[in-house]
């Protein structure tokens, strides 16, 4: 513009004359402010915005370009969006916490999960987000409307609600080295709580949830472990805990401990045991979270084909009693099939015998019989 009235002093004074001629108030202004004032309505003057005006765009793509190929995001649109909050401060996006726990891009937030602020974080009841900083301590931010400076970007969204899963099966090798399986198990778990002392204070400050443990949320961003999938999530490291502390308390126990206890020795009570010492919550602590309930399964093998085996050793009598026909080899099922119609044929002649023979013949027809049935079974062998 100074340049454009300098430039252009002689075409331009041509203008504020015309233009003072037509608004008498213009000659109260002092020439040289009049004259800068009148450059953009001047072609003469106006190409010159052109390179400034050209160099700025250039430079504004070419810096979104760079953010574009830093931050490996597939649309320069949210790098150009950045720009222009950073630079003027205005069209700031939003974005919301969704109910899964994870944030919701709306229309505006284009920018705000992958680069970080400034904008606007809305947070839900139930939730608790944590904002890191660069050079700096991350914020904790509760339900309510928040403003992210310039380079804070959401780490870590947590549930504040009572969490529930569940584990089909887990297969370990107990100390004889045989598989072991316990199935179906159920648990609740949450984010640790603030002690007692610290529940006022949380209710006190409004950017903090109530009855939230800052320093819990903190745990579980630090304990967060990285996979080939990238950050492994927190229902995946609590699920992870359960299983090794089930695989090691069956590796520290026989088969007969966790199938056929002893009568004062309860294998699922000294689980749950297991689950609430000191060691196993302060494991959890250490990542921010904290056990509510356990439901276990039951212990059994892994494989079906020794539990036949396991029986004979432990109880032969039940295992021969309790072994079905269906399982029993063809030459021994033909066997006792032949017993049977021979005990009935047997006994159908002696009811005959009976009833047809007199009183004082029975008991030699009776002999008879006997002894004709002997020959035969003798015969048949």
């Amino acid at each position: 513009m100074i340049w454009g009235a300098v430039l252009e002093r002689e075409a331009l004074s041509t203008v504020a004359e015309r233009f003072q001629s037509v608004l008498p108030v213009l000659q109260l202004i002092p020439k040289p402010l009049v004259l800068l004032l009148l450059t953009p309505f001047h072609w003469a003057s106006l190409r010159l915005y052109l390179i400034p005006l050209f160099t700025f765009i250039f430079a504004l793509l070419l810096s979104a370009r760079y953010l574009q190929d830093i931050y490996n995001l597939s649309s320069l649109k949210p790098c150009l969006r950045y720009l222009i909050a950073c630079l003027f401060g205005f069209a700031y996006p939003t974005l919301n916490i969704g109910a899964s726990g994870e944030g919701e891009k709306s229309p505006d937030a284009s920018y705000l999960p992958e680069l970080g602020g400034p904008g606007y974080l809305d947070i839900p009841s139930g939730y608790a987000v944590a904002v890191s900083r660069p050079k700096a301590t991350s914020n904790i931010y509760g339900e309510g409307m928040h403003f992210l400076q310039r380079g804070e970007k959401v780490e870590e969204i947590a549930d504040l609600n009572d969490q529930t899963d569940q584990i089909e099966a887990i297969s370990a090798f107990c100390h004889e080295g045989v598989a072991i399986q316990i199935s179906d198990i159920h648990y609740g778990f949450r984010l640790k709580q603030s002690p007692p002392l610290e529940v006022s204070r949380f209710y006190r400050e409004a950017q903090k949830p109530p009855n939230f443990s800052i320093q819990a949320l903190r745990n579980l961003m630090q304990s967060r472990v990285v996979s080939e999938q990238g950050l492994t999530d927190w229902r995946t490291m609590v699920k992870g805990m359960i299983r090794s502390t089930i695989s090691d308390f069956i590796y520290r126990h026989t088969v007969r401990d966790l199938l056929k206890p002893p009568s004062d020795y309860n294998p699922y009570s000294d689980l749950k045991r297991t689950f609430q010492s000191r060691p196993f919550r302060e494991r959890l602590r250490q990542m921010g979270t904290e056990l509510l309930w356990l439901n276990l399964g039951l212990f059994d093998l892994e494989k079906p084909a020794f539990k036949q085996e396991l029986l004979k050793r432990w109880n032969p009598e039940d295992s021969v009693s309790e072994t079905p026909l269906a399982s029993q080899p063809d030459h021994r099922r033909s066997g006792s099939a032949q017993v049977d119609r021979t005990r009935t044929a047997l006994i159908e002649d002696l009811l005959t015998t009976m009833t047809a023979s007199p009183p004082e013949n029975m008991l030699e027809n009776l002999r008879a019989v006997l002894s004709a049935h002997a020959s035969d079974s003798s015969s048949g062998r």
